[in-house]
């Protein structure tokens, strides 16, 4: 929807149909155009003709935001293979597929833009992690690798990267303990990726190519700040409203 309001026309792509059309229509209140297309993105031969439907309704393609990996959260020692099997799928395995075929068409028109969303696991591991840190580090060494072959073609290739979100269906401990390393407060909002991803697909973002760029409001680079350096205010574990500016 940030694209949309930009002023982009929209392909969503789904394995649900109902919710890709579902997204397509809140697009079209914009007063864009949208297609909506059912796709299985571990899928070669689905990734390719949901591109070639994209082509010859828009007639090219700026912008691919890659956003199907997922997260799976269990003890290490009893992770199962399928399920890490799917963090690969959905991730690096995806996001290969669909960079590679919309790749060849944004070769050919000399211009692109292809953002990869990652979280802070690709950096930063945890015991419940194995999956996704697997997924999302090679999502992120795979985008300086993509970036590397495609910006001959004036192709930019990049990591959008985000931290905890609000959407965490952790305990409050769990919560506090994240927000403990957040200075702002709180998790992030799903909103707070737009302005990124915006740049990220735009001509503000030309110079800038194989980057990830952490939106975590410094959680993966912040070990926890004592209390004692921490104004009044700011040592609660739940959300907190930082004082007006004193006159």
């Amino acid at each position: 929807m940030g694209f949309a309001r930009e002023g982009a026309d929209c392909v969503v792509v789904d394995a649900d149909a109902g919710k890709a059309e579902r997204l397509a229509a809140e697009v079209r209140t914009l007063g864009r155009r949208a297609l909506a297309l059912n796709c299985d993105v571990t899928s070669k031969s689905q990734v390719e003709n949901a591109i070639q439907r994209a082509i010859a309704e828009f007639g090219r393609i700026d912008v691919l935001l890659n956003c199907s990996g997922i997260t799976h959260e269990s003890d290490f020692l009893s992770f199962t293979e399928a399920a890490f099997n799917e963090c690969i799928d959905r991730g690096p395995k995806a996001y290969f597929l669909a960079a590679q075929t919309a790749g060849r068409q944004m070769a050919e028109q000399r211009s692109g833009k292809i953002i990869n969303l990652s979280t802070t696991d690709a950096r930063i591991g945890s015991s419940e992690s194995t999956g996704n840190s697997a997924a999302y580090s090679s999502i992120d060494s795979m985008t300086r690798a993509i970036a590397q072959a495609l910006g001959f073609y004036g192709v930019n290739v990049n990591s959008l990267v985000c931290g905890p979100m609000e959407s965490f269906s952790g305990t409050d401990e769990e919560v506090g303990e994240r927000l403990r390393r957040i200075p702002m407060g709180r998790l992030a909002k799903a909103e707070d990726l737009v302005g990124a991803a915006i740049f990220l697909a735009t001509d503000d973002s030309n110079f800038v190519a194989g980057e990830s760029l952490y939106v975590d409001a410094g959680y993966s680079n912040a070990a926890v700040t004592e209390d004692s350096f921490r104004p009044a205010w700011g040592r609660t574990w739940g959300t907190f409203e930082v004082p007006p500016r004193s006159k």
